[in-house]
């Protein structure tokens, strides 16, 4: 993207911030009388017209006020934002709510969405707090009528999985039990690739169960941002461009498909600060229109996502600096349990 010089870039900020604002296109003629820029409204006309043809703003036609383009915002995003829009007050009230919630995980998450919703009147989305595999801490083995036993899979993340499988020939439960001690013994801490990389002599019984609790750890770390928390739609259904065709129906049925979750959210552990994607740069269609502004939090393995789906027309400063803000207190907040 090429380097805009500082007045052509003021303009350009100034139309993006009167846009966000007020919906409405931006004339020169309103730059002109609204900001001093030692500039007539004829080098003003040049500068948006240079901005149009070079795919910063949008003009229907050449008389016509500026609208900022995908292009426009993102350029704006990145070189002309201003400071953190955060006050001193609202970090502290922020914080207060956090001290004030319990040390759950899952309890942080739906207190993010609450705080997101509220200060940003977007839709905002949190994944609770969990570490990027799962690890093997407990494993029984339960007979139960004829054939068929219990496996109970227990995750060092807390979970608790469980599986019954049919076998081709009865197993006492002593021999059930052993089995589950041999395992436990070789597979406590570890993650589901390593239990199947493991070099053991085993039991045919024993194989058996070692295959399916592989299995069971596959399918959890598949899905571990299957756990989503939503909120905020009211303040989306508000916003008039969103309300148009069919814009909110797609959003809404992307949204119910855990898949565009996984989209989002994919390599964010690995990629710090704010991620940003606005308008056509987003994967899915339905969200073609929308801006994403997202991060994670956490401490070492021990990760979980935040973030804001709105309309391109959002107050990015504004927005970044609070997802921030909320992602920092909750990786406080990790950092103090889970340290």
């Amino acid at each position: 993207m090429i380097e805009l010089p500082q007045r052509t870039g003021t303009i350009l900020k100034i139309i993006v911030g009167e846009y966000i604002s007020s919906g409405v296109a931006v004339s020169s003629d309103a730059i002109y009388r609204g900001y001093s820029l030692r500039a007539s409204p004829a080098t003003i006309r040049h500068e948006m017209a240079y901005l149009a043809e070079e795919g910063f703003i949008a003009r229907p036609h050449t008389s016509a006020g500026g609208v900022p383009s995908d292009k426009g915002y993102r350029y704006c995003v990145e070189n002309l934002m201003d400071e953190a829009q955060i006050t001193t007050e609202e970090r502290a009230a922020i914080r207060r709510r956090f001290k004030q919630a319990r040390q759950d995980p899952d309890e942080w998450a739906r207190l993010a969405v609450s705080i997101l919703t509220q200060k940003l009147q977007n839709i905002a989305l949190a994944t609770p707090l969990r570490a990027p595999l799962c690890h093997f801490r407990h494993l029984d083995i339960v007979s139960l009528e004829g054939l068929m036993i219990l496996v109970v899979l227990v995750l060092r993340e807390g979970k608790t999985k469980q599986r019954f499988l049919t076998l081709d020939q009865r197993v006492s439960q002593d021999g059930l039990t052993a089995a589950a001690g041999k395992l436990n013994e070789a597979c406590l801490g570890l993650t589901g690739s390593e239990i199947r990389s493991l070099s053991l002599k085993v039991s045919l019984i024993e194989e058996i169960v070692a295959g399916t609790v592989v299995r069971m750890m596959q399918a959890e770390d598949a899905h571990r941002h299957e756990q989503c928390y939503l909120d905020g739609w009211r303040y989306l259904m508000a916003q008039a461009n969103m309300t148009r065709g069919n814009r909110m129906l797609s959003l809404v049925e992307a949204l119910e498909r855990r898949s565009i979750l996984n989209s989002l959210l994919v390599n964010l552990e690995s990629e710090p600060g704010v991620r940003i994607t606005i308008g056509n740069e987003n994967v899915d269609e339905a969200l073609r229109e929308c801006s994403v502004v997202i991060t994670n939090y956490g401490v070492g393995e021990w990760r979980g996502a935040i973030g804001v789906i709105g309309p391109t027309r959002m107050p990015y400063g504004r927005v970044i600096s609070i997802v921030d803000c909320v992602s920092s207190l909750m990786s406080e907040l990790v950092s103090q349990t889970y340290a």
